[in-house]
């Protein structure tokens, strides 16, 4: 019998998982098929039973909805509860579900596979969604220098900034737009600077930080997965920076997510090139 899995957002066309999982899948002889979900929020409770009720083995979990499942669940995870947000959902025996969260710990993996280091680091994060809220809480807890949070809605920020302060360590909040003086000077400042907003989705979006953002010797990390060289990696790339696109988070994520559902590991090589056949630069 096939095995069912997918990916609830809104939007999600865009989304690469099918690509990455069906490699895998056929790489390690499952008969299973991955399917893009485009649940609009209102309609995310009702979607959620029906894969239950349909027998799903697994989801993976997208914007908006990362952490509007999180009260839907069953039990959430440690994984999830430290990030503050669910992208991957374990179906249990009895119609029992579990959030999770492998974002925070694909990310970091992918840094430490390129060789750096957030420990001391000066890193501005723009974004306080499910996935911006998971990775501050992650560079929180890894020694950083310090952690500026620019989000649109500053308030939003701010309440994070405070939440992570009480932890010791150094994070503030700096109101974003783009275009603010203070959100350009923040960035430039910053050793690390990462989107994790949803800028970039489309080929024709803007980078997501002002001209005048980079510099020679920051690395700059784009989230956004998608099969298209965002405008925030070729910004940064023009100013000298190191650059860096969604995929490793995207693989790294992805292969953690398997093994929830399955208990075993998957195969990294074939997903890897199933995402270069896709277009998907690096």
């Amino acid at each position: 019998m096939t095995e069912r899995f997918a990916i609830f957002g809104h939007p999600v066309a865009h989304s690469l998982s099918p690509v990455l999982h069906a490699a895998n899948f056929a790489s390690l002889g499952i008969d299973a098929a991955y399917a893009k979900m485009d649940v609009p929020p209102e309609d995310l409770a009702g979607a959620l039973a029906a894969a239950v009720a349909d027998g799903c083995r697994g989801l993976n979990i997208t914007v908006p909805h990362k952490q509007a499942i999180m009260p839907l669940l069953s039990r959430i995870a440690p994984s999830a509860a430290r990030a503050g947000a669910v992208n991957v959902v374990e179906f249990l025996p009895g119609g029992r579900t579990v959030g999770h969260n492998t974002d925070v710990d694909g990310f970091f993996a992918d840094l430490d596979a390129h060789g750096i280091s957030v420990s001391g680091r000066r890193v501005a994060l723009a974004g306080c969604g499910g996935a911006g809220s998971a990775l501050a809480r992650g560079f929180a807890e890894r020694g950083i220098a310090s952690l500026a949070i620019l989000n649109r809605s500053f308030e939003k920020a701010a309440a994070l900034a405070r939440e992570l302060s009480a932890t010791g360590a150094d994070v503030s909040a700096c109101p974003f737009p783009p275009s603010a003086p203070e959100a350009a000077e923040t960035v430039l400042a910053a050793d690390i600077a990462v989107n994790a907003t949803v800028v970039g989705l489309k080929p024709d979006d803007p980078s997501a930080f002002a001209p005048g953002s980079f510099r020679p010797g920051q690395t700059v990390y784009d989230i956004v997965p998608v099969a298209h060289e965002t405008a925030t990696c070729r910004a940064a790339r023009a100013a000298g920076a190191a650059a860096m696109d969604g995929r490793g988070m995207l693989l790294r994520q992805a292969a953690l997510a398997f093994r929830i559902w399955t208990g075993r590991d998957a195969d990294i090589d074939a997903m890897s090139a199933a995402l270069a056949r896709a277009g998907l630069s690096g």
